[in-house]
Formats: structure tokens, sequence, C-alpha cells
């Protein structure tokens, strides 16, 4: 971890990369809307409280320069892209696709995606204020 990273930023950080990645997804939904037989698809979402648990664990520390540089827990995914089993109907050609259900998780999905923006921006102001540099 770096001097300004902490557990928290890397958390909103995830958070960021699985809304700009499950944006993509809904994407592909919304693009294969007619596509017969096409299934729906999504992202698994992150387990917090995992993240946390694995990053409180003892780590190694570098106290050589020659030694492997450790990294953080959080940098592995947490989410991969799976069928969705919750869908609203499933059209007689196999679709199970619906334009309304996609753009409500798209909404939903951009919506966290700002949450965690404004977060990490909050953070950084902290960082800022704390070292006594200027504060947007």
């Amino acid at each position: 971890m770096g001097f300004l990273e902490s557990v928290l930023t890397e958390m909103i950080d995830q958070k960021m990369r699985y809304s700009s990645q499950r944006v993509s997804v809904l994407a592909q939904n919304i693009a294969n809307v007619d596509t017969p037989g096409f299934k729906a698809k999504d992202l698994q979402a992150p387990d917090f409280n995992q993240m946390l648990e694995e990053n409180q664990r003892l780590r190694m520390s570098r106290t050589n320069a020659a030694h492997l540089a450790t990294t953080s827990n959080l940098t592995a995914p947490y989410y991969a892209v799976k069928p969705r089993q919750d869908t609203y109907e499933t059209k007689p050609n196999g679709n199970n696709v619906t334009l309304e259900e996609e753009m409500m998780h798209l909404s939903t999905t951009s919506f966290d995606h700002q949450l965690a923006l404004n977060l990490h921006e909050s953070v950084d102001k902290r960082y800022k204020m704390v070292l006594g540099l200027p504060v947007n």
C-alpha cells in the first residue's frame, strides 16, 4: 500500500472498476435484446466483507530492496460474468433480455459509480487538508 492509499480508497477503486465493467456487460445485453436465444448476463458483485477480512490478515513485509515486493490483497477481482437467473421474462425465441430491466440495472450502476467517485473525491480532499495542500 502506498503512502496515501488506504483500505477505503482501494475498496472505492474496486467498486468503480466493478461499475465500469458492469456497464459493459449491460451494454452487451442491450445490444442483444432481440437476438434469439441470448441470455442476460451480469457481474458477480464484489464481497466487501471478504475484502476487509483478507486485507486485515498478517502480511509479509519487505525488509530488503532485493526481496520481492508485496502486493495488496485487494488487487484480485472479486467478480465474474455470470448468467442472470432472475429476469422478468423469457421471450418465445429464448431471449430473456428486457430493455426496461437493463435500463434499471444501468441506472443503479451509474448511481453507484457516481457515489463511489464522490467518496473518492471526499477522501482525497481530506488527505489534502491534513497535508496542508489547497483543497478545491
